[in-house]
């Protein structure tokens, strides 16, 4: 039975990285292990740069255990699909399920798009969601796209000015590259050497920056015709049925609820061990055929976790200093790097021990 709770773990978890908090660490836990004054808008690092060394660093993390605490988005994860004999049908009440199918991450909390392959067109069997679809030509006049969930209300506006938040002059595909972009709040790769953007989008709620588009939603590009953009709703279960799109251009889907889900329905899932049950509505027998799109991540912050991400943090923060830092163990001033090398080595020692248990339960 995995454990759900320890009293030991990092519980203060309101991550904001501009504001030099996260999901493993915060700024106060760092100036408090280095011993130094607080972090402010003025200090050097400042709390941005400081936020930015808190995500790079749970990053690592991620990738040296093979896991997140945090939610990480999986896009477009293809199993293939293979249903019991055919001598198992037809379905009778005591079977309930006819095949299943392994995602290759566990812990998970949404599923955003569960898409099977049915011959002719991907059938989407999971959570609500919205389309639009680019227009041919481009707008003339301002292009607005309301995105509501709840009280919050998220205006994407077009445009070629840094001041827009997305680019609708180069057609319809390169249009809804743009779009994606933006409701994802992330860097334009494939777009900006024609937009020359060099940061990432964002959009915040109602003019306020502490509420993010991403947080709400989460948007594609459709595999069947580029220039449309399929968005997700992030809200649990089917409550992003009740969120709303509306566009003075371009041709809109509202969001739909397209879950049945249940032991007796579509499909279930054991979300914890990352296995999904189709029952009545499945995909062909075809490689390829299920692609699933989801939210997963332990959501259990340990203390060994916390601990190891304050300490590579307070790494990072050392290379930011032309000082060398009093450290309380010793009671003597130590040179930036010794106290850098001892940090990672502890924190890294941290890492290592939890990297084997959980191979070791794998």
């Amino acid at each position: 039975m995995a454990r759900v709770s320890s009293p030991s773990d990092f519980t203060s978890i309101n991550p904001n990285y501009v504001e030099g908090r996260g999901f493993y660490t915060t700024h106060t836990d760092i100036s408090n292990l280095l011993q130094i004054s607080a972090f402010t808008g003025s200090t050097t690092p400042n709390l941005i740069e400081v936020g930015k060394i808190i995500k790079n660093v749970e990053g690592k993390i991620d990738d040296t255990m093979g896991i997140s605490h945090r939610p990480i988005i999986y896009k477009h994860e293809y199993h293939n699909f293979e249903a019991f004999s055919m001598g198992a049908y037809p379905i009778q009440y005591y079977k309930d399920y006819v095949g299943f199918i392994q995602l290759d991450q566990h812990k998970v909390q949404k599923i955003l798009r569960l898409e099977v392959w049915q011959g002719r067109e991907w059938k989407d069997l999971a959570s609500a969601t919205a389309k639009i679809t680019m227009p041919t030509n481009p707008a003339n006049s301002t292009w607005t796209i309301n995105l509501v969930a709840g009280s919050f209300t998220f205006s994407i506006v077009s445009g070629t000015s840094d001041t827009k938040d997305f680019y609708d002059t180069f057609g319809p595909k390169t249009t809804a590259s743009q779009l994606v972009d933006t409701i994802n709040e992330v860097f334009p790769a494939k777009t900006a050497k024609f937009t020359g953007e060099t940061i990432a989008k964002s959009v915040t709620a109602n003019s306020n920056t502490n509420i993010n588009i991403s947080d709400f939603f989460y948007a594609t590009v459709d595999s069947e015709d580029s220039s449309t953009v399929i968005i997700s709703s992030l809200l649990l279960g089917d409550d992003g049925k009740n969120c709303t799109i509306s566009s003075n251009f371009g041709t809109v889907e509202g969001f739909a609820d397209n879950e049945n889900s249940g032991r007796t329905d579509d499909f279930w899932q054991i979300g914890d061990e990352g296995k999904i049950f189709f029952l009545r509505n499945y995909p062909h027998i075809n490689s390829h055929s299920v692609r699933v799109t989801y939210v997963s991540g332990d959501g259990r912050v340990t203390s060994a976790v916390h601990e190891a991400a304050t300490k590579l943090a307070a790494a990072g923060i050392l290379l930011h200093d032309d000082n060398s830092i009093l450290i309380a163990e010793s009671g003597s001033n130590i040179d930036l790097k010794t106290k850098h090398d001892i940090l990672v080595e502890e924190a890294n020692k941290i890492l290592d021990g939890k990297k084997k248990l959980i191979h070791f339960i794998s």
